[in-house]
Formats: structure tokens, sequence, C-alpha cells
């Protein structure tokens, strides 16, 4: 079976992908802040009054060059503010990040290359075999971190998303 004929079952996404469908929260309160880590994919249909729209359906199965939408949201479940709040999502290993698809209402957005020290896009280098250094591209992140700059109150949500291709 060619690589491009195979089909993965949401049921084995997260092992197929590398485990990457939990995200990390980091917080100094510990226990706060519950994660749910969602995998959709973009579908086009028409709408009641004929007209083509897309909405995000959940991705049951997924094909080499289909783009996943990656959707983490936090909830602090606590009754107090938690604060230092990061977000911290590896792109699964058979994808690759969709440059400028992250995103998440008033948070910073760093990347990596190796999952342990982050930057912003333009501090991101790679060096060659040769010695040269160059900009890292999007799909080379292996990465992402949302941080919060403030404290998340009780009961509070926060979402955070990304896009992927399957390789």
């Amino acid at each position: 079976m060619s690589t491009r004929t195979t089909v993965l079952r949401l049921a084995m996404l997260a092992e197929a992908l590398g485990g990457a469908t939990t995200a990390l929260a980091q917080t100094a309160d510990r226990g706060c802040i519950e994660l749910k880590t969602v995998a959709e994919i973009q579908e086009t249909y028409t709408d009641a009054r004929g007209n083509e729209a897309t909405r995000l359906v959940p991705a049951a199965k997924v094909v080499p060059g289909d783009e996943v939408v990656w959707t983490i949201v936090a909830n602090n479940v606590c009754t107090t503010p938690a604060g230092d709040i990061a977000i911290t999502n590896t792109v699964p290993q058979h994808m690759r990040y969709v440059g400028s698809s992250a995103f998440g209402p008033g948070v910073q957005i760093v990347f990596s290359l190796d999952g342990n020290t982050f930057a912003a896009p333009e501090a991101l280098v790679v060096a060659e075999a040769d010695g040269t250094r160059r900009p890292a591209r999007a799909d080379e992140y292996s990465a992402i971190r949302w941080v919060l700059p403030r404290p998340m109150g009780p009961s509070e949500s926060l979402m955070v998303r990304y896009r992927a291709t399957v390789l």
C-alpha cells in the first residue's frame, strides 16, 4: 500500500502521529489548568441558502497532504486565579507546522526547533552541515508555546490553535 493511500483513523491518531494530541500546561498553580486537545479538518459544504461554506469537523481520518487544525482549550478549574500559564504542544512527528497558523487571543507565541528552547521566529536559526547559519523555516518547528502574560481567572477558558499538514 502506498503512503498516499494510507488512512489514519482518529482512534490511532495519537500513536500514529507521535502521541502529540495532548498539550502540556505549565503553571505555578499545579492542577488548576485542564487541557483538551481536538484534531479537526476543514470541510466544504453547501449551506441552507445554497452558498458554499466551510466548517471544522472531527478528523476521523486523514491522509498525506491533509491539513489538520489542532485546537487546545485550557480551563482554570480552580476558584482562584492561575498565573504563569504556558501551553506547549509538540507538532506531531508525521506532520509539518503550517506557517503563521498559530494563534490565541492575548498570548505570546514562540516556537522551538528542538522541543526545549523556544524563541520568536526571527530568532530561530538552523546550522547547516557546512557551518553556515540560516533562518529556520516554519515547517522545521517541532513545538509551539503560547504564553499568557496575565493570570487566568477562575472558570476562565483560553483557546489556542494551529494547523499542520500530514506528511
